[in-house]
């Protein structure tokens, strides 16, 4: 299988590398912006291409496999890796991290921290569908047996954005496969490895109670951290996104 990714600078240094998990409808240039700004402050940042947005998968699993690889090229170069997932990202990033956590990888390198930003942290043998009674929200639009649309998403992504840029973000998506939507989570990360949950308190998607709650869930390793913004915060506030992955890696002091 064919792996795309976008790679923003993986200079060897001591900061770990930043590998981001995109959400549905949403390809790596959507978060251009923040990966560069990482990237900036030195971080080698790496995001993959999800073969579901846009295209017609039965499952996550090809998602997974991307994300996988991603994880073993850094792993095999000893490097330490901080997993930032957004939305859907974090059933994908959930899964692709087993066996690869720092204490699971035998000389060094490894998964050192997962960051869910308004993301998925969902139970082992429970898909994103079952996180929703198994009833497709009001929003996807169904255009064919494999795939949903994004109906309005200025509102329920970009919600605090001016309304041309929304705009123009929203004609941005693609088509996202129902495949992904319907798996069940394979691995909970966020039991094994430390966690950071970014809540997002202006989400038109997830509603803030969710993300709280997802964020405390019995045996998880989560520190919660806030974000007044909406679903997509790195367009909206993005200076204080940024700054909140750099803190949370801890190696960039602010």
């Amino acid at each position: 299988m064919h792996i795309d990714q976008i790679i923003f600078g993986t200079d060897v240094n001591s900061k770990p590398t930043i590998l981001f998990v995109t959400g549905a409808w949403h390809k790596p240039h959507l978060y251009a912006g923040l990966l560069e700004g990482l990237q900036r402050t030195r971080f080698p940042v790496i995001a993959p291409y999800l073969p579901s947005i846009g295209g017609t998968c039965d499952s996550f699993h090809d998602d997974v496999y991307v994300v996988r690889r991603a994880i073993a090229e850094e792993v095999s170069q000893g490097r330490e890796i901080v997993v930032v997932m957004h939305s859907y990202g974090g059933m994908v990033g959930s899964a692709a991290v087993q066996g690869y956590s720092k204490q699971e990888v035998p000389r060094g390198g490894g998964v050192i921290r997962m960051i869910y930003m308004a993301a998925f942290a969902l139970e082992t043998g429970v898909s994103l569908m079952d996180a929703f009674n198994n009833t497709p929200l009001p929003w996807w639009q169904s255009v064919n047996p494999k795939q949903w649309r994004a109906v309005n998403p200025s509102y329920i992504f970009y919600n605090d954005l001016d309304s041309e840029k929304a705009e123009w973000l929203s004609g941005q998506l693609d088509l996202q496969a129902k495949g992904g939507f319907e798996s069940k989570q394979t691995y909970a990360a966020w039991k094994e490895i430390d966690s950071t949950y970014i809540v997002c308190t202006r989400d038109n998607f997830i509603p803030k109670q969710a993300q709280v709650a997802m964020a405390s869930q019995p045996g998880g390793k989560f520190t919660i951290e806030y974000l007044e913004a909406s679903h997509c915060p790195w367009l909206s506030i993005p200076e204080q996104t940024l700054d909140l992955i750099r803190r949370t890696t801890i190696w960039e002091p602010i």
